[in-house]
């Protein structure tokens, strides 16, 4: 099983880069059908329950399930006005007081495994700064779990 402590503080050590901002992990399960496991330590655990156990298919449910399912980044600058995803996956997340996401796949042994997460309370593009603090947390992430399956 994934290394959580380190998972969790690569999401504080993210969330301190990016001020007000919530990082998270998503991990989808061995078969790849499915969220089996979202971390996101500075939201309420009802977060991630909300997110767990969603399928990989159909992609379009959300952000974290289209970043696995394609193996690219999905960026939603505004989750309000966003016609992209379900419905229940836009209102799980205004709920939350997400107005903002950003889902970078996180690879293991060349294959999309989950995502790192980047959430904000109000409506960002995502900015060049965003993109490489993405881009080095993905790749962690994916070390940790590289390591951890080992």
């Amino acid at each position: 099983m994934a290394d959580i402590a380190a998972l969790g503080n690569l999401c504080s050590k993210v969330e301190a880069l990016a001020p007000g901002s919530f990082a998270g992990i998503t991990l989808s399960n061995a078969g790849h059908t499915h969220i089996e496991r979202a971390l996101f330590p500075t939201l309420p655990y009802s977060f991630s329950a909300a997110i767990t156990h969603v399928p990989l298919e159909p992609a379009g449910f959300g952000s974290c399930v289209k970043a696995i399912s394609r193996g690219e980044t999905i960026t939603c600058p505004d989750i309000l006005n966003d016609r992209l995803f379900d419905p229940r996956w836009r209102q799980v997340c205004l709920d939350h007081g997400l107005k903002a996401i950003q889902s970078r796949p996180i690879y293991v042994d060349g294959k999309p495994q989950g995502t790192f997460v980047l959430a904000f309370r109000e409506p960002k593009p995502e900015s060049e700064w965003d993109q490489a603090l993405m881009t080095f947390a993905a790749d962690a992430a994916g070390k940790v779990l590289t390591g951890a399956a080992q």
